[in-house]
């Protein structure tokens, strides 16, 4: 930002190392975004971060953005920095953007692929929109209001990945006109937290009407959800939920469909969603709202 940093200069390497663990010591932050990564000599970082995890003896959870759409790209970054860091998923939203803006045209049933949380879940930071790619920026590049809920049910609900809520969207972006959310992104982070366990099985059949099921697990009660969602026409698709959740009465909790799904004695259910829209599918009779 008007100073170039000379990262093969060992004073100001040794200078970046003592700034570090003061800001930590000051701070009190649990990790690091680390910003334009790119630009920056990828051997610095775990040389960096490993000093400020050894002397602290602390996780110190580290993001980086790399900004390309290119998955090779990205893993070859992460290999060169030893895994030190995750990095944002820059192809999966590029997928979302291309999903939100192709009026129905779009082959859901490829939404994750050439992405990083598919190659690599581990390191991968999954978001939806961040600053740089809201109305008026650089990177303009943000999701239409009507797929949100479908993006973020993509994010959020699921077992790969680690999700980033973007400020703008829950907040708002008044410069940018961008409303406050509403009430349905504040329950796709209550299903997150109370429903979204257990085993994962996929659903993508379809160009247009994909699922998933997460059967739940012992540890969270009532847990286990169904998703379904469709850029074009609504439709339905049979799933199982698995035999935790058998014999069970379903409702979507995104208000979407006030029908309720009955769960047979094998876990086999038929999940709706209406035209262009996302309904998440939990057990009857608890409520995130």
């Amino acid at each position: 930002m008007g100073a170039d940093i000379d990262l093969n200069n060992f004073d100001v390497i040794n200078e970046l190392k003592s700034w570090g663990r003061w800001y930590l010591d000051t701070t009190n932050v649990d990790g690091f975004r680390l910003d334009a990564v790119k630009h920056i000599r990828a051997e610095f970082f775990p040389e960096w971060l490993g000093k400020l995890r050894t002397d602290t003896r602390r996780e110190l959870f580290a993001v980086g953005e790399y900004w390309s759409a290119n998955i090779d790209t990205l893993q070859k970054y992460i290999e060169s920095t030893n895994g030190c860091m995750s990095l944002f998923d820059v192809p999966l939203h590029y997928n979302l953007y291309r999903a939100s803006i192709s009026n129905g045209e779009y082959n859901m049933s490829s939404i994750f692929e050439g992405t990083l949380v598919e190659r690599n879940p581990e390191k991968a930071i999954t978001f939806v929109d961040n600053h740089d790619t809201e109305p008026g920026q650089a990177l303009e590049s943000y999701i239409l209001d009507w797929f949100k809920p479908h993006a973020y049910s993509l994010i959020l609900l699921r077992q790969e990945g680690t999700p980033c809520v973007f400020y703008g969207d829950y907040y708002g972006i008044p410069e940018k006109e961008v409303s406050p959310k509403d009430e349905l992104l504040d329950t796709l982070l209550k299903v997150r937290k109370y429903f979204a366990y257990g085993k994962q099985t996929d659903y993508f059949n379809h160009s247009n009407i994909i699922g998933f099921v997460r059967e739940g697990d012992e540890e969270h009660a009532d847990s286990g959800l169904a998703v379904v969602m469709t850029d074009k026409e609504g439709g339905c698709i049979q799933m199982n939920v698995g035999k935790r959740l058998a014999n069970t009465v379903f409702y979507d909790c995104t208000g979407n469909l006030s029908e309720t799904v009955y769960v047979d004695n094998e876990g086999n259910g038929i999940f709706y969603c209406k035209d262009g829209s996302t309904s998440v599918w939990i057990k009857k009779g608890k409520y995130v709202n």
